[in-house]
């Protein structure tokens, strides 16, 4: 991880609820942070941040605001 992605991890683990559910498909908020820093996960995983949160990370990263993905 470049220091970059490392700055816009953290700017997006201070969006995410901090539940530390795993509903996300990874072991804890600031991986997934991690993982949509590096363009390897999308904004929409994450049940307990709902569609708030969703909303939130889309305005960080300047992206569209997408629905909660079912499958998480």
């Amino acid at each position: 991880m470049t220091a970059a992605d490392s700055v816009l991890a953290d700017a997006i683990d201070a969006l995410l609820p901090q539940t530390q559910c795993t509903k996300c498909g990874y072991a804890g908020c600031r991986p997934y942070a991690e993982a949509i820093a590096a363009g390897q996960a999308q904004i929409n995983q994450c049940p307990p941040g709902g569609a708030a949160g969703i909303e939130k990370l889309a305005k960080l990263l300047g992206r569209p605001v997408i629905p909660l993905n079912p499958d998480n």
